[in-house]
């Protein structure tokens, strides 16, 4: 953080205090924690969740979205939505058997309907202490923020198949001899 602007960190700051109040009053758990679902747990109806926002997930992107699962915790999950009747698992691949998508079964999508209904009912009652004008203001500035945050993770993927196409296509190195510099062979 010492590389960033006094500007840039006073901004950080107020970011942090505000996440704090948000917290103090109740408001920064996810909307999705807690739904009324006995049988479902809350990492399991955020999993429905995705695959009705997504449609159709590969497995990968999926453990991505539920924050970096590690595969053998994401499988076990699937197990259970599979066995539940809630979710299908899908070859990708016709012969590759570790590519695997899964979508949600109509049951599935009842759940995850349900289950958005009452995530849109608690976010209503988030924004609805601000006035229309600045509660569409703070839905476009977050617009802005996803987009940009679209734009950094573009970039620094774009970055880094740069960086390991150059470390490919470095030439070998230079070898000194008396001060000369002799032109490396080509490997």
């Amino acid at each position: 953080m010492s590389e960033l602007s006094a500007e840039v960190r006073v901004q950080v700051a107020r970011l942090r205090n505000l996440l704090v109040d948000v917290a103090r009053c109740g408001a920064l758990a996810s909307p999705l924690s807690s739904l009324p679902h006995a049988d479902v747990e809350p990492l399991e109806l955020q999993a429905l969740w995705w695959l009705r926002a997504e449609s159709l997930l590969p497995v990968n992107v999926l453990a991505d979205r539920l924050g970096g699962m590690a595969m053998p915790r994401l499988s076990r999950l699937l197990d259970r939505l599979e066995d539940a009747g809630l979710v299908r698992r899908e070859r990708s691949v016709r012969y590759d058997r570790r590519r695997v998508r899964v979508r949600l079964t109509d049951k599935g999508r009842a759940l995850a309907d349900e289950a958005d209904s009452v995530v849109q009912e608690r976010m209503a009652r988030l924004l609805a202490p601000l006035g229309g004008e600045v509660r569409s203001a703070l839905v476009d500035m977050l617009e802005l923020w996803v987009e940009a945050l679209g734009h950094k993770i573009r970039a620094d993927a774009l970055a880094a198949n740069e960086n390991a196409e150059c470390e490919e296509a470095a030439p070998a190195p230079v070898e000194m001899t008396a001060g000369v510099e002799l032109a490396a062979s080509p490997a």
